[in-house]
């Protein structure tokens, strides 16, 4: 046997092999899929810090890269090409970025909170005027049907006596400020659920776990910042030393191409809600709505999800508008449309650009998708995620068509193109 003929029994048991144990894999995963996914909820678990830190990295590193930049602007050539020098400005660069993104964050907190308890306090100090307001609803409503009004208004009358006792006794005068409300909290709320709740230290224990991760979160995102070229050069040598080299440069080009869709999305989509949540909380304390910041702060979160977070924001804040004043929950819905053709054409389109590259049905199919899939978190992601996705697509067919000598344009597809062979 000559040994062109070993290597190709070689291959063929190299073949065979494969093929078992893929097919011994498939069996495991159809058949213990339980398992399976119960695995890979302990390993999202237990890496959770690290996605959580190239989260951070990742929102982070727009502003590394300017602060870097300007650092390297004012530092002398002599010493910025030095590589210790170069290393300092890196890691002074990622400092700075972390210590201007907690400022930033509690700037939010201090300007929005104090507002927000506020509302809250406001809040719960009307609910015996909507109980009124519900209560001569009820009356008209069943005026016609004598019996069924008597009934429903003793059930109701009593309910809401038994609210506004609870209310004036036990939580109105601990919520007069900050101080007598967490001074409240911590004697009697909270001694009441540790009795109540058995479960309640698993609640404690999740908060300093969360703590820890985050604290975990942010030592990575600096690791990641610090490293992020050397990552990126072993990435792309294991990419070249697996695949050829065109097909090497058309992954590398599609995952250059799939972040700055994702980063220009995320990126852009945060500082348009910030926008826009700014902008209705100066409008709805212009035009007297109740609860301006505890609006402003609803809109401006909700705004995040593309297409229909106008519209999950602005329900529940139009009713409590609708609660107070039923003429201002119109005006409140004149001014959200207003807002959100102001941000869909104008501010929107300023910040974000193109940056999708999406027709108006695929960002509808991806956000019912996705946010079918994974919630609140899909519904954010699925429009920069599909966009990726629909970029990698549209490249391999332009590559595949421009391969056979085919037209890439679709306008020549459209119609009887007929065969194109001849």
């Amino acid at each position: 046997m000559n040994r062109k003929d070993k290597h190709s029994y070689m291959a063929a048991g190299l073949t065979a092999f494969a093929v078992i144990a893929a097919s011994l894999c498939l069996f495991f995963l159809l058949f213990q899929l339980g398992e399976v996914a119960r695995f890979l909820s302990r390993l999202a678990t237990i890496l959770r810090p690290i996605f959580m830190g190239m989260v951070i990295a990742f929102l982070l590193l727009p502003i590394h890269r300017n602060i870097f930049r300007f650092l390297l602007a004012i530092t002398p050539d002599k010493r910025s090409n030095e590589r210790h020098s170069h290393a300092f400005l890196n890691f002074s660069a990622i400092v700075l970025s972390l210590l201007l993104a907690f400022f930033l964050f509690y700037l939010l907190l201090a300007m929005v909170l104090p507002q927000v308890y506020d509302s809250l306090v406001g809040l719960v100090q009307s609910i015996p005027d909507y109980i009124e307001v519900i209560q001569v609803w009820l009356q008209t409503f069943f005026e016609d049907n004598p019996e069924i009004q008597a009934s429903v208004m003793s059930l109701y009358s009593s309910a809401a006596t038994s609210l506004e006792q609870w209310l004036n006794s036990d939580i109105l005068p601990n919520l007069e400020s900050v101080s007598t409300t967490f001074q409240w909290l911590r004697t009697t709320i909270w001694p009441n659920l540790t009795g109540m709740m058995a479960g309640v230290s698993g609640v404690v224990v999740g908060f300093l776990v969360l703590v820890k991760d985050l604290l975990i979160a942010v030592i990575v995102s600096v690791y990641l910042l610090a490293r992020k070229d050397i990552f990126a050069a072993q990435s792309k040598k294991i990419v070249y030393s697996i695949f050829r080299t065109d097909v090497a440069d058309l992954l590398v080009g599609e995952i250059r191409s799939a972040y700055r869709i994702m980063s220009g999305f995320i990126n852009g989509k945060l500082l348009d809600s910030l926008i826009i949540g700014i902008i209705c909380l100066i409008c709805c304390n212009l035009f007297q709505f109740p609860y301006p910041a505890l609006i402003a702060v609803i809109i401006g979160v909700t705004n995040i999800i593309p297409f229909f977070g106008p519209f999950i924001g602005a329900i529940p804040c139009g009713l409590l508008i609708f609660l107070s004043s039923p003429i201002q929950a119109v005006y409140f819905a004149i001014f959200i449309l207003v807002l959100q053709q102001f941000d869909g054409n104008i501010l929107g389109p300023k910040i974000l650009g193109d940056s999708t590259g999406l027709a108006s049905f695929w960002v509808l199919f991806s956000i019912l998708l996705f946010g079918g899939l994974f919630g609140f978190a899909g519904m954010v992601l699925g429009v920069p995620v599909f966009a990726m996705i629909y970029s990698v697509i549209s490249r391999l067919t332009a590559y595949g068509l421009r391969s056979r000598g085919l037209p890439q344009e679709t306008e020549d597809y459209l119609g009887k193109t007929g065969p194109f062979s001849h």
